[in-house]
């Protein structure tokens, strides 16, 4: 009996991963991927059988290179699965052996309560994220429109002249001056903006 059929029976799985980078300097992007990989080998539940290495591809859009690993594993369990995908987020598995898994109704319930957590987990720091992000809009808004008035307080400006006093360029500008001309806190004459 070959020793990854031997491990199946003890209740170990045969699977594949993919997991993705992306970012740049490449270099970097390689380093950083090759070190999840030697810190994913000193893990006793996870013996990695082959990995193959795709070389890192430019994305023209974003200009960021994108890299990604091909493991194939024996990982101890179902209940590891669910952690190496919660912990390393691969963009792919596949389940080679055993075909078919079965559990206990109470093993069963401690993996969806240890799933179940880590969603909460993952909600409660996006909430905070997106709560951090509101109040960061909210104070750049304020931190633009001081800006305007004090650009505003030496005389009427044009539009490229108020984007070169606050950096912001002139098409986001628009939108935003526009705002404060409909709250009536600036008014536009002849493509000139003064004080209301």
């Amino acid at each position: 009996m070959d020793k990854i059929k031997q491990k199946v029976e003890e209740g170990w799985m045969h699977c594949i991963f993919i997991i993705e980078m992306l970012g740049k300097p490449k270099e970097h992007l390689e380093k950083t991927l090759k070190g999840y990989i030697i810190a994913l080998k000193k893990d006793k539940k996870v013996k990695i059988l082959k990995e193959e290495y795709a070389e890192p591809e430019k994305d023209k859009d974003s200009k960021l290179y994108t890299i990604f690993v091909e493991l194939e594993v024996l990982i101890n369990g179902a209940t590891k699965v669910v952690d190496f995908c919660f912990d390393y987020l691969p963009s792919s598995v596949e389940i080679l052996d055993p075909t078919s898994v079965e559990y206990q109704s109470q093993d069963f319930s401690s993996l969806l309560n240890d799933l179940l957590a880590r969603l909460h987990q993952i909600d409660m720091a996006l909430k905070n994220s997106n709560q951090e992000n509101t109040i960061l809009k909210k104070n750049s808004a304020i931190f633009l429109r001081n800006i305007i008035y004090l650009s505003l307080k030496q005389g009427k400006k044009k539009l490229t002249e108020l984007s070169k006093d606050s950096g912001v360029p002139e098409q986001d500008l628009d939108k935003f001056l526009g705002i404060l001309i409909k709250e009536k806190k600036l008014k536009m004459d002849k493509k000139s903006y003064s004080l209301s």
